[in-house]
């Protein structure tokens, strides 16, 4: 082989050399890229189970508050509308028995004017 044959292919090689060694440096770059996003996921992930738990406990808390808090007073509520319920139906009761009381006693005054009229005729 001749000289000048060898230069070229040694220019070539060392051509073929900076190049490997450029793709290299860009697969480390990518690489270094791909660790930081894995980094970041790992990161978002943390994040997300965190929010998720505070999520959870706040769903907690407000179940209780529901069953503690607003569950009693629906209860309280309901146990009134039926006491005030019972109220109205022994207060129309009274008034019934009043009325019949009042339609008898009116029915006997009319009787007594009507035979008293026919009395004084």
């Amino acid at each position: 082989m001749s000289e000048q044959l060898l230069k070229e292919i040694l220019g070539e090689l060392k051509a073929l050399n900076q190049h490997a060694g450029n793709i290299e440096q860009r697969v480390g770059n990518m690489e270094q890229r791909i660790g930081d996003l894995e980094q970041g996921q790992q990161q978002l992930e943390k994040e997300l189970k965190a929010a998720i738990k505070n999520v959870d406990n706040k769903v907690d808390k407000l179940k209780l508050r529901l069953e503690n808090e607003v569950i009693d007073k629906v209860r309280a509520l309901f146990d009134g509308f039926a006491l005030r319920g019972d109220q109205i139906e022994r207060l129309q009761k009274h008034l019934d028995e009043r009325l019949d009381s009042i339609e008898t006693d009116t029915r006997y005054l009319v009787a007594r004017v009507a035979r008293l009229e026919k009395l004084a005729k």
